[in-house]
């Protein structure tokens, strides 16, 4: 699978998720993000752009901010997302996107019930109210731990995004 990998705002692209992501076999393109760059989000689009050309995006990973991202970007070319905690509310500001979002893509999400961060109820409610048929609750995992998504509540919600993905792809 070709996956775009967009880390949190003071987080890192190199992390245990992309080297596991990697390590079973994916190709995972996971930029260094400056979400207070007002290029960011164009920078992003053209990494999609070009992947287009050579192997299409299956699937863009967000986590918080980058979670933010991955949404919009999901609803710009149509890509399912896998959300981690993302910031769809509670940002501490607002980074430029310059989203034409014209789609509903499948969104998979994976939260934390104890994030001090992002609540994870207001997240479903945005998600509930805002995006069709995209999101369903069975494509929604609860963790027991906070803002940072541990490794191996990842690799579960990872297996599950996949195996989905794949049956829908049938």
């Amino acid at each position: 699978m070709n996956i775009l990998y967009l880390h949190g705002l003071e987080s890192s692209a190199v992390s245990p998720k992309v080297e596991y992501l990697r390590m079973i076999g994916n190709l995972v393109t996971a930029p260094t993000m400056d979400y207070k760059d007002p290029e960011q989000y164009q920078r992003i689009c053209d990494i999609i752009l070009t992947s287009y050309m050579e192997e299409p995006v299956d699937l863009i990973i967000g986590s918080s901010m980058g979670g933010y991202f991955a949404y919009h970007l999901g609803k710009q070319y149509d890509i399912p997302v896998l959300l981690l905690n993302p910031a769809l509310h509670s940002r501490t500001y607002e980074p430029v996107i310059s989203s034409t979002a014209e789609y509903d893509p499948l969104i998979f999400l994976g939260v934390g019930e104890h994030d001090g961060i992002i609540d994870y109820r207001e997240t479903l409610n945005i998600l509930d109210n805002n995006v069709g048929e995209a999101f369903f609750r069975g494509n929604y995992w609860k963790g027991d731990h906070g803002h940072k998504t541990p490794i191996d509540f990842f690799q579960k919600v990872f297996a599950h995004t996949e195996e989905r993905l794949f049956k829908i792809s049938l």
